[in-house]
């Protein structure tokens, strides 16, 4: 959840910067951060740390990677559903190296996040069985979260220079990650054994599909937010200050020497 809540934050910082400046844009799953005026790849590196932590956590006990026990009933299947969903993300991420090292890649990237965001959607709607009203209806509003960002990831690697598209897909990644997080605490209150809510209530239904579009309503007020940002408080720079920075060697950039500030906008 955390992942995907900054990926669409400092995706939609990129987006507007670059959109509000009039400047050239194409769109990216990734932006680089500067480190001493060398653009890195930090981000897919820390969505590939991420993964490998939740994969980790998951299965890290040996006897966690056992689907059966003595009497072949099925163990451990929550675990490894969870791994699986980590695995999608991680193979998108490590896509997202190899297509700055190998550009013949390009538009692979977007098919590894629509794949990784509609597996996750397939597990989660599978994953009911047997739960409370309250339970499925939380996991209900994370699959449409996820489809939203599945058919995001496509739109916007086909639409791949509109920054509006850009702007959607970064938006519906930061509800995906903070509805994430907030039904983890949901289900799972910090200090109580049990959730808060009447998990066979119908008014605790509705309150949970009211909290999800809730969710949405914070989601475009922090796009206006930074929109004014950029637009009134802290002027955008001109265009030409967001320019090319040229590859120096596989997956890293050098900035072009000018005055100002630098935002990625593409690579040659």
């Amino acid at each position: 959840g955390i992942n995907a809540e900054y990926g669409g934050f400092w995706s939609l910082i990129n987006v507007l910067r670059i959109m509000v400046a009039g400047a050239s844009f194409k769109h990216r799953f990734w932006y680089p951060i500067s480190v001493k005026c060398t653009q890195r790849p930090l981000e897919p590196m820390l969505k590939i740390a991420a993964c490998l932590f939740g994969i980790l956590v998951e299965m890290g006990h040996s006897a966690r990677w056992h689907i059966t026990d003595s009497d072949g009933n099925f163990i451990n299947m929550n675990d490894f559903q969870h791994s699986t969903m980590y695995m999608t993300f991680l193979i998108a991420s490590i896509v997202d190296l190899l297509t700055e090292r190998h550009p013949s890649l390009a538009g692979l990237d977007g098919f590894c996040y629509f794949f990784g965001f509609a597996g996750e959607a397939f597990l989660f709607y599978f994953h009911l069985g047997g739960r409370s009203m309250v339970d499925t209806q939380i996991h209900l509003c994370l699959v449409v979260a996820c489809v939203m960002c599945a058919v995001g990831a496509i739109l916007a690697r086909w639409k791949s220079n509109n920054a509006v598209v850009s702007i959607v897909y970064s938006l519906c990644l930061m509800i995906h990650g903070t509805w994430f997080i907030h039904a983890g605490f949901l289900l799972y209150p910090p200090g109580l054994d049990k959730p808060w809510l009447n998990m066979m209530d119908m008014e605790a239904m509705m309150y949970v599909t009211d909290l999800f579009l809730i969710h949405f309503i914070f989601g475009l007020a922090f796009l206006l937010g930074v929109f004014l940002v950029f637009t009134v408080i802290v002027p955008p720079l001109p265009a030409q200050h967001y320019v090319k920075h040229h590859k120096t060697e596989p997956g890293m950039y050098k900035t072009v020497p000018t005055s100002g500030t630098h935002f990625y906008v593409d690579s040659d």
